[in-house]
């Protein structure tokens, strides 16, 4: 049996929900430590998770495999890509947190391959459960009717279009080609057109952040529908759920044979029993929910492929540089050709309670 490969966390804060994936053991994968600068929260989560604090990688020990880099990379302003560089030059093989610009990936696939090790970028949610149920749903529908989607839309954010289209690329299939044209700005979003040979699918990109406050206001997070010509999957969030519905079709709805109570007891009425929409992936769940077991099942699953290729065993195509090359390029089509986002100071709104009706509507 082989020993488990020891994996280090680079940066305590989304670092967090990478080290939430080692809240319980693995054969394969050993924590094996956090780099960080020693904030109060870094020292909190090595003390919980028993681990020891480097606060540099030079610090770290020879026997380290893997690190995750969970630090802004440069062109988002932050140091992430010169510590990738750093743990490449030791020989540990590197997962980056998105997004990452073309030409850096580029120098770190260059740098990786010199120093005979693995390097991928992590677009994080289509790695989550429900992120592999939606592609492989959408790969099941092409492989039984033989066609890709020829319609959709989807709405994000400038913080989220990364992970966006790295689910979206990966439900038409890695082999797709999107380009974009820029076809309108509105109050909250600027509106892309994404034109493949197989269709087109509307992008509504949120047009505004909070350059004090970067990671909140998103409008929507991940809301993506696909249609087929016999139906549709809509993700209504980054963690669902997610649906399936189908296209209402009655083959004898021209007839006057018989009303529709008969018509459901009888075999040409068989589509009145199916379900109008069904759902491949529930979500219930907490916020806390997302950070201590949803975001950290896609982690521990990234991680795992990871180890797959370090043994020369397959790993999936989207976990190539050829296909995280492919996202990079049309999230950097995509930020050129709608510009800056623009910057505006963004307060909180106020929490809404739905579960309760508000009174009034109950005798309506």
């Amino acid at each position: 049996m082989n020993k488990p490969k020891k994996v280090v966390i680079v940066g305590a804060k989304f670092g967090e929900i990478y080290l939430n994936a080692f809240i319980e053991s693995h054969l394969d994968l050993e924590l094996a430590g956090i780099v960080s600068t020693g904030s109060k929260r870094s020292l909190q989560l090595a003390e919980a998770f028993a681990v020891p604090l480097f606060r540099d990688i030079t610090e770290l020990p020879q026997d380290i495999d893997i690190a995750c880099v969970v630090i802004r990379s440069s062109i988002i302003g932050g140091t992430g890509n010169l510590l990738v560089e750093a743990l490449l030059q030791r020989k540990i093989h590197v997962i980056q947190e998105h997004p990452i610009s073309v030409n850096a990936l580029n120098r770190h696939k260059s740098l990786a391959q010199k120093n005979a090790v693995f390097y991928w970028v992590n677009g994080f949610y289509a790695a989550t459960t429900v992120g592999r149920t939606l592609i492989s749903n959408t790969q099941s529908l092409r492989n039984q009717s033989m066609e890709n989607a020829t319609y959709g839309n989807l709405t994000t954010s400038r913080q989220l279009l990364y992970s966006s289209l790295d689910l979206l690329l990966q439900s038409l299939g890695t082999n797709v080609d999107l380009t974009p044209t820029l076809l309108a700005r509105q109050r909250h979003f600027d509106i892309i057109n994404l034109n493949s040979e197989q269709g087109d699918f509307l992008l509504q990109l949120q047009n505004y952040l909070d350059p004090q406050d970067p990671d909140m206001h998103n409008l929507a997070m991940h809301r993506i529908m696909l249609g087929w010509n016999n139906g549709y999957f809509s993700l209504a969030d980054s963690y669902g759920p997610l649906t399936w519905t189908p296209v209402l079709y009655a083959s004898h709805h021209q007839s006057n044979d018989h009303c529709l109570y008969q018509l459901a007891s009888l075999s040409e009425g068989e589509y009145l029993n199916q379900t109008t929409t069904q759902t491949l992936s529930s979500n219930s769940s907490r916020v806390q929910d997302t950070f201590e077991d949803l975001g950290p099942e896609g982690v521990l699953y990234t991680l795992k492929q990871l180890s797959r290729a370090i043994d020369g065993k397959s790993i999936d195509k989207a976990m190539t540089i050829e296909y995280q090359l492919k996202v990079a390029q049309l999230w950097e089509e995509i930020s050129h050709l709608v510009g800056r986002p623009i910057e505006k100071t963004v307060s909180p709104e106020m929490r809404v309670n739905l579960s309760q009706p508000e009174q009034g509507l109950m005798g309506s």
